[in-house]
C-alpha cells in the first residue's frame, strides 16, 4: 500500500471556513483479494530482512510477520540484498562463518566512510575512488592473526552486485560523479581538455543511474512492493539522461540542434506517450495493462541501451564488465554469483578508472556522435514517461514525482 497525504482547501462541516484539511489517500499497488490483509511498509524495502526487522523493533517494537519476512527459505530478493562472497586465493564461499561476520562489519563501515567523504567532507573524488575500489577489487582483510601470532591467509570480501550496499554505492557514485563534473566545468570552463574530462565524468554518472534503474527493475520482478523505489529510480535515470543529452557541452564536439521534435515524436513501439498525453496514467490500472505497458517499455529502452551503453561506460572498468544494465539474468547462474568472479573471468585487473580521464586537449570523447545523443535523449524521454506511469500507480495524480516529471518534459525546447 502507498499512503499519500495531501492538503486541500475546503469548508469544514462544523462551519469553520478557510481551514486546510489534511486528507489521506490510500492506494493499492497490487490487487487485494476479498478477506486479504492490507499491509503498509514502515521501513525501507530495499534493506535485507535482518535490517528491516532491527529497524522495526527499535522504532515500533514489533516483529514483522509478512509473507516476505516469514518466507522459508528467505526470498531471492532478501538473499541477494545481503549476499557477500569471501575469497581466499582462488576459492570463494558466500558462507564462511567467522570471515563472513568480519565482512559484514568491515564492508558497511568502509562504504559509510567513503560516502562521508562526499557528503560530510565535500570530497566527491575520494568517494568515487573508494567506492569503485571496493566494487572492482573487493575489500582485503589483512589484519587477522592466529593466537600463536602467525598471520592468517589474506581474505577479500566482495559485495553481490545487488547487495544493498552496492545499490547505495551506485546511487552515491551517480551523484558524486555528477558533482565532480560540475566542479570541473566551474573551475576550468575555458580548458578544452577539462571539458572532455567533465564530459566523461557526466556519462559515468549517467551509467550508474541507468545501472541502478536496471537493478531495481530486476528486483521488482521478484518483489512488487518495491514499485515506489522502482518509480523513483526510473524517473531519476530519465532526468539525468535528458539533462546530459541537452547539455551545451556537446557543442564542443558537434553542432547542436533542437531536440524538441524528437521529444514530441510518438514512439511506434510503445503507448507511453499516448497514455501520458491522454491522462491515462491517472486512471485505475489493471494488471494486464501494467504488464503490457511495462513489456513495451522494456522492449524500447533495451534497443536504446544497446546503442549507448558502450559509449557511457567507456573507460570505467567496473561498468565495462556489465554487458547490459537492464538484464541481470546472468546473476541467476552459478557461474557468475558475484562481481569478483565476473572480474576474474573478464581479466579485469586494472586500477580504478585507469585512463578514463586522460583525454588530451582538443580530442573528441570516444563514441560521441549525434546519433548517440539522440538515442540518449529518446531513452531519457521513455524513462521519464515510465516513471510518471509508475508514479500514477503509487501516488496518484498531482503527486510530487508526477508533477516533477511533467515539468521536465514541458521544459524541453
Amino acid at each position: 500500500m502507498r499512503i499519500a497525504p495531501f492538503c486541500k482547501e475546503t469548508q469544514m462541516e462544523s462551519g469553520v471556513c478557510g481551514n486546510n484539511v489534511l486528507l489521506t489517500k490510500v492506494r493499492s499497488i497490487k490487487r487485494i483479494k476479498k478477506g486479504e490483509e492490507v499491509t503498509v511498509a514502515y521501513t525501507d524495502l530495499l534493506q535485507p530482512k535482518s535490517m528491516r526487522q532491527t529497524d522495526l523493533w527499535s522504532k515500533y517494537r514489533f516483529i514483522c510477520c509478512c509473507s516476505r519476512c516469514g518466507a522459508v527459505p528467505p526470498t531471492y530478493v532478501d538473499c541477494v540484498l545481503e549476499e557477500i562472497s569471501v575469497v581466499n586465493g582462488s576459492s570463494s564461499s558466500s558462507d564462511s562463518g567467522f570471515y563472513r561476520d568480519k565482512a559484514t562489519q568491515m564492508l558497511p563501515k568502509y562504504i559509510d566512510d567513503a560516502i562521508s567523504d562526499y557528503l560530510s567532507i565535500g570530497d566527491p573524488q575520494s568517494c568515487c575512488e573508494k567506492l569503485q575500489h571496493v566494487l572492482t577489487q573487493g575489500l582485503r582483510d589483512e589484519r587477522l592473526e592466529c593466537n600463536d601470532g602467525m598471520s592468517r591467509p589474506t581474505f577479500t570480501y566482495w559485495l553481490h552486485p545487488l547487495h544493498h550496499l552496492s545499490l547505495n554505492a551506485y546511487t552515491t557514485l551517480a551523484s558524486a560523479y555528477k558533482t565532480c563534473a560540475n566542479d570541473t566545468l566551474a573551475l576550468f570552463s575555458e580548458t578544452n581538455g577539462n571539458i572532455c574530462e567533465a564530459f566523461d565524468m557526466s556519462r559515468t554518472s549517467l551509467a550508474y543511474s541507468l545501472l541502478l534503474a536496471g537493478a531495481a527493475n530486476h528486483l521488482f520482478q521478484f518483489e512488487p512492493s518495491l514499485i515506489a523505489s522502482f518509480a523513483n529510480f526510473w524517473a531519476s535515470a530519465g532526468e539525468s539522461l535528458m539533462t546530459f543529452a541537452r547539455s551545451s557541452t556537446w557543442s564542443e564536439f558537434m553542432p547542436l540542434s533542437s531536440l524538441s521534435s524528437i521529444r514530441k515524436h510518438n514512439c511506434l513501439k510503445c503507448s507511453l506517450r499516448n497514455k501520458y498525453e491522454t491522462g491515462s496514467f491517472h486512471s485505475q490500472v489493471q494488471y494486464a495493462d501494467f504488464e503490457h505497458v511495462s513489456s513495451e517499455f522494456l522492449d524500447c529502452v533495451t534497443g536504446y541501451v544497446q546503442t549507448v551503453w558502450h559509449f557511457l561506460v567507456h573507460g570505467c572498468n567496473h561498468l565495462r564488465v556489465v554487458r547490459d544494465p537492464l538484464d541481470f539474468k546472468w546473476l541467476m547462474t552459478a557461474k557468475y554469483s558475484s562481481l569478483c568472479e565476473i572480474h576474474c573471468c573478464s581479466g579485469n585487473n586494472g586500477g580504478l578508472n585507469s585512463g578514463v580521464y586522460k583525454n588530451i586537449s582538443g580530442c573528441e570523447p570516444q563514441g560521441c556522435t549525434s546519433q548517440v545523443r539522440i538515442h540518449l535523449f529518446q531513452l531519457g524521454v521513455h524513462c521519464l514517461l515510465y516513471g510518471a506511469y509508475l508514479a500514477g500507480i503509487c501516488f496518484g495524480e498531482g503527486s510530487y514525482l508526477a508533477s516533477h516529471i511533467q515539468n521536465i518534459l514541458d521544459c524541453v525546447e
